[in-house]
Formats: C-alpha cells, sequence, structure tokens
C-alpha cells in the first residue's frame, strides 16, 4: 500500500509539528538557547525519525498484522523488533544531531559522544518508541479504513447487483403476466371477430419486437416509457373496438426524464381491466406527466368504475415492489377512486436515475 503524495505530505507535516512541538519543550528547559538552534534541531531530529518510520511502514507493508491471534506472533515479534532497533537507532542520530548542533560545528570525539549517551537513552528511548509504535499502529489503521472502504463499496455493488436482478425477475413476471391476457384477449375476439383478433395478433407481434430489440436498461427516457404504452394500447383499441378514447399530457420539458422501464403498463393495464373493460361504451384512458419541484410526477387516470382498496392484483404489487427497490421509499404511489366516478394512480418519482443502486 504505497501513500500518495498527499499522504506524504500528511506524513512529514506531522512531523514536522512534533518538532515544533519539542522546540516549545525546549525552549521552556532552557530558555537561554537561541530559539532557531533549538529548532533546527528538533526537525532534524524529527526528520530522522520520520526517514526511520518510513523503514517501518515498508516492512509493515510487506508483513501486515492480519488480527490479534496467537498465530500473528511472528509478525508482532518482528514489528516490535523493528520498532525496537528504529527507536534506538533515531536516539543514536538524534543524540549526534543535538551534539553537533549545541557544539557549533566542533569535532566530536568518541569520548565525547559515549559520555552522556547513557543519560540521553535513559530520558528519551521510551518516547521515541512510542513513536515508532505510533508510525506502525497509524499504518495499520489505514489499512484497515481502506479494506473497509473497499469492503463497503463491495456490499454496495453486491446489493445493487441483487436489487437489479430482483428487478429485472420482476420485470419478467410482469411480461408473461401482459402476454397472458393479452392472449385471453384474443382468444375471445378469435370467433366474435376473427378480422380484430388477427389485427390484435400483428400489433402484439409489433410490441413484442419493440421490446425485444430494447437495450435491457433498468431506467429509460420517459419518451421511449410512453413508446411502448402507446403500443401497447393500440392492441388494447383493437379489443374495445372503438370504445377507448386516450389522452396523453406529456410536455417536450419532461420527455427525457428517467423512469423505471415498463412501470406504466401495470397501471395501464390496470385502468383497462378493473376501470373500464366492464363498461358497455368504454371510458377514456389519460395519461399526464408533469414536473413538481424535484419530483417527476406521473397520472394514469380513468373514467370507470372507481378503485375498490383491497383489489390490488399482480400488476400494482409488482410495481410496488420494483420501486422500493429502485428508489429505496424516496417514492409516492397514490389510488384515489370514487366508485362510478373513475380512478386516479399517481405516481411521484425522484428526478434523475435511481437512488438505489439500480440503473
Amino acid at each position: 500500500m504505497e501513500p500518495t503524495l498527499g499522504k506524504w505530505r500528511w506524513y512529514w507535516s506531522i512531523w514536522g509539528l512534533m518538532g515544533l512541538y519539542m522546540t516549545t519543550w525546549d525552549m521552556a528547559m532552557y530558555p537561554a538557547a537561541p530559539v532557531l538552534r533549538l529548532l533546527g534541531m528538533n526537525l532534524l531530529q524529527n526528520g530522522a525519525w520520520g526517514l526511520l518510520g518510513l523503514l517501518l511502514i515498508r516492512l509493515a507493508d510487506r508483513k501486515p498484522i492480519e488480527s490479534f491471534a496467537w498465530s500473528q506472533w511472528r509478525t508482532w515479534g518482528l514489528h516490535l523488533l523493528a520498532s525496537v532497533l528504529a527507536a534506538t537507532l533515531g536516539l543514536f542520530l538524534a543524540y549526534l544531531i543535538s551534539l553537533a548542533m549545541e557544539g557549533g560545528g566542533r569535532h566530536l570525539d568518541l569520548a565525547t559522544v559515549r559520555k552522556g549517551l547513557p543519560r540521553f537513552y535513559r530520558a528519551y528511548f521510551h518516547t521515541n518508541l512510542l513513536f515508532m509504535w505510533a508510525v506502525v499502529a497509524a499504518f495499520h489503521g489505514l489499512r484497515i479504513y481502506r479494506k473497509y472502504q473497499i469492503r463497503e463499496i463491495e456490499a454496495a455493488k453486491l446489493e445493487a447487483r441483487f436489487a437489479e436482478a430482483r428487478n429485472q425477475a420482476l420485470c419478467m413476471q410482469l411480461q408473461p403476466h401482459f402476454l397472458f391476457n393479452t392472449l385471453n384477449s384474443i382468444s375471445a375476439l378469435v370467433h366474435t371477430n376473427p378480422e380484430g383478433a388477427d389485427d390484435m395478433i400483428s400489433r402484439l407481434g409489433d410490441f413484442l419486437r419493440m421490446t425485444l430489440e430494447a437495450p435491457p436498461d433498468q431506467m429509460v427516457p420517459l419518451w421511449k416509457e410512453l413508446a411502448f404504452i402507446q403500443a401497447y394500447l393500440s392492441i388494447e383499441q383493437v379489443r374495445f373496438q372503438g370504445r377507448l378514447r386516450v389522452e396523453v399530457d406529456a410536455p417536450s420539458t419532461v420527455q427525457n426524464l428517467r423512469v423505471p422501464s415498463f412501470i406504466l403498463q401495470p397501471l395501464v393495464e390496470n385502468a383497462l381491466k378493473h376501470g373500464l373493460s366492464d363498461r358497455q361504451q368504454g371510458g377514456t384512458l389519460g395519461l399526464r406527466a408533469s414536473r413538481d419541484s424535484e419530483c417527476l410526477v406521473l397520472e394514469v387516470r380513468d373514467d370507470g368504475t372507481g378503485y375498490s382498496p383491497g383489489r390490488e392484483g399482480v400488476g400494482l404489487s409488482n410495481v410496488r415492489a420494483r420501486l422500493g427497490l429502485i428508489y429505496k421509499g424516496l417514492y409516492h404511489l397514490d389510488i384515489l377512486g370514487v366508485p362510478g366516478r373513475g380512478t386516479l394512480v399517481a405516481l411521484r418519482l425522484p428526478l434523475g436515475d435511481a437512488v438505489g443502486g439500480v440503473s
């Protein structure tokens, strides 16, 4: 796990701040000492410790500590030994730097070095060892955090794939349901209206060809969804034999907004099946799309028998399930019905693509 340039900047900034902090410490301990000399000495010392810390990071990258299990004792021991050696060498370099800075550049002999070295180690070894442990701990903390982030991303991707698979399964559940109902309608016309049945079969073929040639996108522009609905309604208008009037109000400003594919067909089918099919005079089916604040509002209305609560079938429950997968609750589906006056189904969808990972 090689640090990026940004991480190097943070790394050396921390050591620089440590040098400034220790300078203030020495200023309090030795008020007569020149400030610039104390600052230079502490920055050089912390720079040396930072270089040794890089060696520990390199070792931790090659031999990371994976757990607290006893089987990891060799790795723990290796890092402990490496940190002790780094602290020992770091203090020796720091001692030489302090002697050089205090001596004003005079020659350092072995006796001078050996004179104060034991006291220097007794005073600062444990602090420096703690610095080395902090470097190793920070590296492993960052490594664990990155692994956690990767797992979170992978989990989100997996959840999105699962949601997409369920969404596709729901779509596949709708298509046989729609095809079964359409074939039943064709069967009813075969004997009473052979020409109508033939026309319906032709239009069904065109509709199926359109669905098969369309890319398997879960989200499509509204204009494409409306084109599917128009093809579907052309089939139903044959069955209604002139008793079905269709009104579409979808301004150009909303035509390119994206909606779940095949989301309107079950609502339109419900309006025809439960609202208009039993009426001798037929009726009017209206489709309306508009933009309301941060939502796209889709309305399917009919002037038929009116919605009765508890009459929710496969199509409507399927729509609710798909919207729940795609929008994670950030949608509204309202059904308003008045007996003998008709039914209004209103969908309020967030603008843009799906928020639940299905796209």
